[in-house]
C-alpha cells in the first residue's frame, strides 16, 4: 500500500501539480483510491487471500460486497498488473447514464443576468460563472485557461477559444473579459501575457477552482448543475460534431448530450462532405 501509494498515487499528483491540473477533484479521488485500497487489502487478509493469488471471482465477490467502493481500486489493480504483483483484473464499470438537468433554462438565464450585472461579485468570479452557464465549460477547466485563449482583435472585438475555434463573446461579457484582462497585473505577482488567465496568489499557480465554486455557490449557483443546463440548451441548438469541436467535449459525450436533447445530428458529417464534393 505505501509503495502504491508514493509511486503512483502522489507521484500522479505531483505531476498534476507541476503542471498546473491539479483541482480539488483529483485530491479526492486520490484519497477515497487509498482508503478503499486499504480496506480492500484487510478484506483479503480476512478471507486468507494472498494479494498475488487473487483471481477474478474474488474480486466480483468484494466488488458485490463493496458496490460504492470497487470502481476506486482500479488504479491500485492496474499498478499491481503492472509491477508484477497481481493478475489482469478489472472491476466491472457502471452503466452509461443519460446525464441529468436539473436546473431550468429561466433559472439559468437569471443567474446569467445575476454575473453580468451584481458588481458586487469578484469580477474574475462573474467570468468563470458566465463561461460555465454560456458555454458549458467545466469550472476546473475554466480556472486553467491560459490568457492567450482570450484575444482582442483593433476594433475590441473579443473571442474565447475553449478547445479549437474561437468564440466572439458578447457584450457585455466582452466587456467584464476585457476589463479583467487590464486588472489581472493587480495579483500578488508579476503576470506574463501567456501564463494563466485566473492567476491565483501562489506564483505560477492558477486560481484555485474551490475559490470560484464556493463564490458561486454563496449567490446560489451550483456549476454543475449550471453547466448541464447550458450543455442541455447547446445541444438543441447545433450537430454534435461542431458542439464536441467548439467545447472540447469527447465525442461520445457530445453524442450523449444530443440524445438527450431529441436532437438527432447523425447525418451531418455526411452531408456536409457532399456539400464539399458539390
Amino acid at each position: 500500500l505505501a509503495r502504491f501509494a508514493r509511486w503512483q498515487v502522489l507521484s500522479r499528483l505531483r505531476r498534476q501539480e507541476q503542471h498546473g491540473t491539479l483541482t480539488h477533484g483529483a485530491i479526492s479521488a486520490a484519497r477515497a483510491t487509498i482508503v478503499v485500497t486499504a480496506r480492500f487489502m484487510n478484506w483479503l487478509t480476512e478471507h486468507g487471500t494472498d494479494l498475488a493469488d487473487i483471481e477474478q471471482r474474488d474480486l466480483d465477490r468484494f466488488a458485490e460486497e463493496h458496490r460504492a467502493r470497487a470502481l476506486a481500486l482500479r488504479p491500485f489493480l492496474a499498478w499491481c498488473a503492472r509491477t508484477g504483483l497481481g493478475g489482469d483484473l478489472s472491476v466491472a464499470t457502471r452503466p452509461t447514464t443519460q446525464p441529468a438537468v436539473t436546473l431550468s433554462d429561466e433559472d439559468r438565464w437569471a443567474h446569467v443576468q445575476l454575473l453580468l450585472h451584481d458588481a458586487t461579485i469578484r469580477l474574475y468570479t462573474r467570468i468563470a460563472g458566465l463561461f460555465v452557464l454560456l458555454y458549458a465549460q467545466p469550472l476546473a477547466r475554466v480556472c486553467r485557461m491560459r490568457a492567450h485563449q482570450i484575444t482582442v482583435d483593433a476594433v475590441g472585438v473579443t473571442t474565447a477559444t475553449f478547445d479549437t475555434f474561437p468564440i466572439e463573446l458578447p457584450d457585455p461579457l466582452d466587456r467584464l473579459v476585457r476589463t479583467h484582462l487590464t486588472r489581472r497585473g493587480q495579483a500578488s505577482y508579476a503576470s506574463r501575457p501567456d501564463t494563466w488567465l485566473f492567476p491565483g496568489g501562489i506564483p505560477g499557480k492558477h486560481l484555485a477552482t474551490e475559490n470560484v465554486r464556493s463564490q458561486l455557490v454563496e449567490r446560489g449557483i451550483q456549476p454543475m448543475a449550471a453547466r448541464n443546463a447550458a450543455m442541455f440548451q447547446l445541444a438543441t441548438s447545433m450537430p454534435t460534431p461542431i458542439l464536441a469541436e467548439i467545447l472540447g467535449l469527447a465525442p461520445n459525450t457530445a453524442t450523449r448530450w444530443a440524445a438527450l436533447a431529441s436532437r438527432d445530428w447523425s447525418a451531418y458529417a455526411a452531408q456536409r462532405d457532399a456539400h464539399l464534393r458539390s
